[in-house]
């Protein structure tokens, strides 16, 4: 059996269809809605023959026709009416997009991403993330926790807006700020011998039972060095990774530590007790985060802890200048 096979062949032309812009819809819109190229001219604020030069235009763009004229006014074509659908929707996008610059630049929507060390993201920053939120109530806030290394690196992967860390962060090409500097303190419980002394010096933990942070991370690096330097032995039983372990080990009476300042929410602790520790461990707290790359709600946030921080400073200064007062 013969199969008859049937080519059918097309011919491609090129159509040439020439763009209209926005002035013309906008003015295609006002036609429409109104049925009238007078009443749509008083909208727009222009001339009469200003809109009929603008509906030609966009006709010759769109080609097909788009009004009959009527002796009352201009009527839709049922091709222009389908077109006026789409046109709405534009419109209503638009809409939307403006709605959406007010909120954003007005802070009334968006997201900031923090990533931080535990001890920061338990402690201080719940704080100051409070204070913003009531300020700022409908942005919107994440909170993620990193070790020290990986602070620096979340925040140039674009995975966090703002780093929060203790200084120095390791592989920074993002910028970094100082935000404050304050000494380590050593933590013991309550009820030991310690807690009687206003200040506690390195010779007071010689052969104590001790509770450190890992080797190999900087603040147990800088605090080991410290007392080799000195010369002291402690007794080193136990290691914990955070802040909060540690102290709750020293809470369960297993030894005594140095830890941060930062930790509000441990202080409050009534089995504990910090004092001030000689020779002084600076911890310096760090914000990473390039501004000018950040979203307007992340760069509020950013000025905001900056602003936060300062008000610790000024009020740490105007307690030390009362207290310089009373001594005689």
């Amino acid at each position: 059996m013969a199969c008859l096979v049937m080519e059918r062949q097309y011919r491609s032309e090129k159509v040439t269809v020439k763009r209209f812009n926005i002035r013309q819809v906008e003015a295609f819109r006002a036609v429409v809605t109104l049925g009238s190229m007078t009443k749509a001219a008083e909208l727009l604020g222009i001339s009469q023959p200003a809109v009929s030069r603008l509906m030609m235009d966009f006709q010759e763009a769109v080609g097909f026709k788009l009004f009959r004229r009527q002796r009352n006014g201009a009527e839709a074509t049922e091709d222009a009416r389908r077109l006026f659908e789409q046109v709405e929707k534009l419109f209503v996008g638009l809409e939307d997009l403006n709605h959406q610059v007010h909120a954003i630049r007005n802070l009334t929507s968006g997201t900031v991403s923090i990533v931080a060390m535990g001890l920061y993201a338990n402690g201080l920053l719940p704080e100051i993330i409070a204070k913003f939120g009531t300020r700022f109530p409908d942005i919107e806030i994440r909170l993620d926790t990193q070790s020290q290394d990986g602070i620096a690196e979340w925040v140039a992967a674009r995975r966090s807006d703002i780093g929060v860390g203790t200084l120095p962060l390791p592989n920074s090409s993002i910028p970094v700020r100082e935000l404050l500097s304050r000494p380590a303190m050593c933590v013991f419980r309550a009820d030991h011998e310690l807690a009687s002394r206003d200040e506690i010096r390195a010779a007071d933990l010689a052969n104590q039972p001790f509770i450190s942070f890992p080797r190999g991370t900087p603040f147990r690096f800088e605090v080991d060095t410290l007392f080799d330097r000195e010369g002291i032995d402690r007794v080193m039983m136990i290691e914990a990774t955070t802040h909060e372990a540690v102290c709750n080990l020293v809470a369960a009476g297993l030894g005594l530590s140095i830890v941060s300042p930062y930790s509000p929410h441990l202080r409050r602790n009534p089995d504990l007790a910090f004092r001030p520790f000689t020779p002084a461990i600076p911890i310096v707290l760090g914000v990473v985060g390039d501004p000018d790359e950040m979203s307007v709600a992340a760069k509020q946030f950013y000025d905001f802890l900056i602003e936060y921080v300062e008000g610790i400073k000024a009020r740490r200064r105007a307690a030390e200048a009362r207290s310089k007062k009373k001594t005689p």
